[in-house]
């Protein structure tokens, strides 16, 4: 007979997994209705205005993916890509190469650039890429969490924004579409 689970209390201190909140986890026990009950329609409208303030979007669909953090980068780039779009990763970390296998997986043309695992890319190395490349999407990372590299993007979104090409930037763990 299997006895109960009651893992011991943690405190944990790395990029993720992290501590829940006890009101989530209160949360997480009540008791669970169904997708089409009147409720959690009205539960999920709310959440959903939440996530337009949180993510300052008008667009009404804003709704949350429960998931771990890969199954939002895979619902966005999924969303946008399709087989034998032209994609570039540039890639200064572990999260770089998720994005480069998804963007694969989902049929897209990867090219990626790489630099030292610890250090961010001049911008102008990646924006010479993107020139090179012409690619319909740049899916990057801003905080990469595997080496602690805060990739500056001011300039690669603007030159993104200014010639039509989608920038889907992660920022640490979670993976949006930037505003530029």
């Amino acid at each position: 007979m299997l006895k109960e689970l009651n893992p011991s209390i943690r405190t944990l201190m790395t990029p993720g997994p992290v501590e829940a909140e006890p009101r989530v986890l209160r949360a997480m026990s009540i008791p669970v209705i169904g997708q089409f009950d009147p409720e959690f329609l009205q539960i999920m409208d709310e959440t959903m205005a939440l996530l337009r303030k949180l993510f300052q979007t008008k667009n009404h669909w804003a709704y949350p993916i429960d998931g771990t953090a890969r199954s939002g980068i895979e619902a966005v780039l999924c969303s946008v890509i399709e087989p034998g779009d032209q994609v570039l990763v540039p890639i200064y970390g572990r999260f770089g190469h998720l994005l480069a296998e998804i963007a694969y997986r989902s049929g897209a043309e990867v090219s990626t650039i790489e630099c030292e695992w610890g250090t961010a890319f001049e911008q102008e190395d990646m924006i010479t890429q993107i020139k090179k490349v012409k690619p319909k999407v740049v899916a990057l990372v801003h905080g990469e969490t595997s080496t602690g590299i805060m990739q500056p993007i001011e300039e690669v979104g603007k030159f993104c924004r200014d010639n039509q090409i989608l920038l889907i930037v992660g920022r640490g763990r979670n993976l949006g579409r930037d505003r530029f």
